[in-house]
Parts: structure tokens; sequence; C-alpha cells
């Protein structure tokens, strides 16, 4: 943007300076093109000035964003993948890079061919949490802060089933089986986080991500 500023400049001065500016060697020719010298050089610097604010403003995000990382304001993350030995489990890690506790509240699955979330569907095999405990349960899910940076964040690890209801052995009853997610499943954690001012946000995954 700055070269094609420079190349306006020099096309007006060659081509309109002869017209307002008188071609002998005067005094009153000398201060024409101070002029037009002044005029040009300030829009070659609003040019130049132009072409760095999107410079400018990416570096003021990232300064933001690593402020954010140092003060524990950034919102925690969500990873959804496979389970290494069973394909119809998915293990979904939700980490908490904020200083603020935060709850997991609910996790549904839904697909593009059936946006509503599946929560009926979905069963619960295994919470894990930093402090390493497993166990069977439901919501809510605590996650603490990260209130000490020189240690590891909190995290919580969920692994996750499809469940089907399918026709019992007897006329009339139902079982649960369990089968694959789909692969266009997306999961969606619904979020709670303690302050001033509690929040409530969503986070979501692709379970297939490279799908």
């Amino acid at each position: 943007m700055a070269f094609a500023a420079v190349g306006v400049a020099t096309f007006v001065g060659h081509r309109v300076w002869p017209t307002f500016c008188p071609s002998a060697a005067d005094e009153t020719t000398m201060v024409c093109a101070r002029e037009w010298i002044g005029a040009l050089s300030g829009w070659a610097a609003f040019a130049a000035a132009a072409a760095s604010v999107p410079y400018l403003i990416r570096q003021w995000q990232e300064a933001r964003k690593q402020t954010s990382f140092i003060i524990g304001d950034d919102d925690p993350t969500l990873d959804v993948v496979e389970h290494l030995e069973e394909e119809d489990r998915l293990v979904v890690r939700i980490v908490n890079w904020n200083r603020r506790a935060v709850f997991v509240t609910g996790i549904s699955a839904s697909t593009k061919a059936q946006p509503e979330p599946m929560d009926s569907d979905i069963g619960i095999w295994r919470i894990q949490t930093t402090d390493g405990v497993a166990e069977k349960g439901g919501f809510p899910i605590q996650i603490d802060g990260w209130e000490h940076r020189g240690e590891r964040p909190r995290f919580a690890r969920i692994d996750l089933f499809l469940l089907r209801r399918m026709p019992g052995s007897e006329p009339g009853w139902e079982k649960d089986e369990r089968v694959p997610f789909p692969r266009d499943a997306k999961i969606t954690a619904e979020m709670l986080m303690l302050g001033n001012v509690h929040r409530v946000f969503e986070l979501e995954a692709d379970a297939f991500p490279h799908e």
C-alpha cells in the first residue's frame, strides 16, 4: 500500500505539478514546489500508517491473549478423542486454564442429521479428575481453578458411550445397547464458571475432527 502511494505521488509530480506550478525557476515556483511536496509527503505518511494498522491490531490481540493467560482469565478448553482400545467410546478432556473454578453441568451429543442434543442417549463410563479420582457418577463435575501457576492446570476426563434402545428378550421389554458414535458427532459441554457474577457457557468439539 505504501509503494502504491509513492507511485501515485510520482505520477502526480510528473503530470499535475507542471499544471499548477510555473516552470520558471523563480521564488513562486519554489514555494509551490514546497507546498506540493509537503502535501504529497502527508498522503504518503497516511498511506504507510494505514498499511501498518492490521499488524498493530494483531500485536494488540496477541498481547491481550498473553495477558489473559498470565492472569488466569483464559476459558477452559475441550478435546475429544477416540478411546485407544474401544472404538465405541469417546474420551472428553476439559482443562481449566482459568483461576476460577468451573463446573461441568451437562454433556450432550448432536449430529448434522440430528442437530438437537441426544442427552438421553449419552452414557458416562468413567469420570477422572486431576486428583486421580475415578468414579461413576453424574453432574455437576467440579474442576478447580488454576491458582498455582507452577503446577499443571486442573482437568476432568469423562469417558462417554452412546446408548440405543433395543427390543429386549421378552415382548414389551427394552434394553440399552452400546453403539458407535456417528462420524459427524459433535460433543457439547455445558459449563458454569464461578465468580462475582457466575457465567454459563458452552464448549464444543467435533468427535472425529479428521473425518
